[in-house]
């Protein structure tokens, strides 16, 4: 061998060890990148199915399920508490729990029949039976809606924007988003579901002839979730008026001392026309 291709040689062999080394610095990135579990499925559904009010084409789906199917196969195997490794940071978990829940009660919709007015009464799945009596399965273990909305979500995170993800299928609910929740992004995704909540007059709509604001039901529902928050916020006697405020923007704030009610809560099916 000459001296010159010697050199060639030992060039040609110090980039390639180079490269296995930036491979392998790089490689941890990879994996836990590949190793994320995958909203695709859910996503596709979201985006083709729902639209702009966050209502669902429930008719169009049914004939037409094979994403949810797979998305549902997936939770139903796989979830934070089967797989942890694959949802390190509490983002990952928090996206999870809400995306499951969310397609789970789609699931139980079609179950039920779409045609159905409303999850709330109406048969064997209705009310009380579509919320605690209809089995649901994450990462292999059964348990049912409410139990993973108050002890998985509610309890585990206390964080009040998951009442602005979280959706029923009534029209009642929060506006159903048309993407998954990303754990890269959700807590922008949270924060702008909680601002375009309180924005819309049928959750929180002011009257200041009578000194009184008047909010979404599901204010009332939870409101010991708004009230901790507040007070694990600097505000030991905060309400859900100062949580709403919070996220009010540049729209006008709830003044201070204004009587609160709660509009009727809408229980029928958030349904496409």
């Amino acid at each position: 061998m000459t001296f010159r291709s010697f050199r060639i040689a030992r060039s040609a062999a110090a980039r390639g060890a180079l490269a296995a080394l930036l491979v392998l610095a790089g490689a941890p990135h990879a994996l836990r990148a590949a190793s994320k579990f995958s909203y695709e499925d859910w996503n596709k559904v979201l985006g083709k199915f729902v639209d702009a009010r966050g209502y669902v084409n429930y008719d169009a789906l049914a004939k037409d399920r094979g994403d949810l199917d797979r998305f549902l196969a997936a939770i139903e195997k796989t979830s934070p508490r089967s797989a942890p490794e694959l949802f390190p940071a509490k983002n990952d978990q928090l996206a999870y729990w809400l995306n499951a829940y969310n397609a789970q009660v789609f699931k139980g919709v079609l179950a039920r029949g779409p045609e159905k007015e409303s999850v709330w009464k109406g048969g064997i799945f209705s009310g009380y039976s579509f919320f605690v009596g209809m089995d649901i399965v994450l990462g292999g273990e059964k348990l049912n809606l409410k139990k993973l909305e108050d002890k998985t979500v509610r309890e585990g995170f206390k964080d009040p924007r998951i009442h602005a993800a979280l959706n029923c299928a009534s029209k009642g609910c929060p506006r159903l988003p048309r993407a998954a929740f990303d754990p890269e992004k959700l807590d922008e995704q949270l924060d702008e579901g909680m601002r375009g909540f309180v924005a819309e007059a049928r959750n929180v709509m002011i009257d200041d002839a009578v000194k009184t604001a008047t909010l979404s039901k599901i204010f009332d529902w939870f409101a010991g979730d708004f009230a901790a928050y507040e007070k694990a916020h600097g505000n030991p006697n905060g309400t859900q008026i100062d949580y709403a405020n919070r996220y009010r923007g540049a729209l006008p704030k709830i003044p201070k001392g204004y009587a609160m009610k709660f509009f009727e809560y809408d229980k029928g099916v958030n349904r496409q026309p």
